[in-house]
């Protein structure tokens, strides 16, 4: 898939009003692709739209909507219907979190945390599966993590819901190549973003560096030219593959909850 054939073409992004998604819409503005933002944040998407409008001279769809309400994917490809848009490509990359003991969130906060981070992008997948032949070639960014790759004590929920969403991707990345649809599993590095924040992160072992949207946003557009199904922009993957897939789980979760356990004051 080239970039440079998404100029007039829809592309989808959840979670667009801030952080990665809202530099994914910045990236395929530049490269002309029209947009469809969604988020809960309609100010953010409007002043968003309004902003890439402007520089780009692109087209902007904006649907604020809760993504975790019921039947919210399938509310999502109606109105889009309505509007007569069928993306060319679908970027899942809303998701949410929770770090510290997994008592520390209540089952509510889990329930929302698992549909926004597996269903939702499950769902959102297959509503627009026909557009997206229809389009073809076309492609899926799905949003993954650096947690896929073993267990996560003190991030054990969101660790297991990312690990569900990888799996899914990289088998849809073979299923669908035959239908000319790339997917793209993408395992950013810790990122400049509101999720910390919103997770409740807290001081561990774990380096606090982030880096900036752009770079991971850069890196997974240039990938879709070269149709790569893996793209990480997080350090040490590799080992932690190799880790994992060595040595007893035992001894794997006690070493990574030494990282994620929160410092003692």
């Amino acid at each position: 898939m080239k970039l440079r054939d998404m100029a007039g073409s829809w592309a989808l992004v959840s979670g667009a009003s801030s952080g990665i998604g809202r530099e994914f819409c910045v990236q395929l503005a530049a490269a002309g692709a029209d947009l469809v933002l969604v988020a809960r944040r309609q100010e953010l998407l409007d002043e968003l739209a309004a902003e890439l409008g402007r520089r780009h001279g692109v087209r902007c769809a904006v649907v604020a909507i809760d993504l975790t309400e019921p039947n919210a994917p399938a509310r999502l490809k109606a109105r889009l219907d309505e509007l007569k848009i069928h993306p060319r490509l679908l970027v899942n990359n809303a998701g949410s979190g929770h770090w510290g003991a997994f008592s520390g969130a209540t089952p509510a906060a889990y329930e929302k945390m698992m549909t926004l981070n597996v269903v939702v992008p499950t769902l959102l997948s297959r509503v627009f599966h026909d557009d997206l032949v229809a389009n073809s070639p076309s492609g899926v960014i799905n949003v993954s993590s650096p947690a896929v790759f073993q267990p996560v004590p003190y991030m054990a929920a969101y660790a297991a819901s990312k690990a569900a969403l990888h799996s899914l991707s990289l088998a849809l990345s073979e299923e669908w190549r035959s239908e000319g649809i790339h997917v793209q599993t993408l395992v950013p590095a810790p990122t400049e973003s509101e999720f910390d924040a919103r997770a409740g992160a807290y001081e561990s072992q774990l380096d606090s560096r982030r880096d900036p949207p752009a770079t991971v946003v850069a890196r997974s557009l240039a990938a879709l030219e070269t149709g790569e199904v893996l793209v990480s922009t997080a350090k040490g993957t590799y080992q932690q593959r190799f880790f994992g897939a060595l040595f007893p789980a035992k001894f794997v979760v006690a070493k990574v909850a030494e990282m994620f356990r929160p410092k003692k004051p």
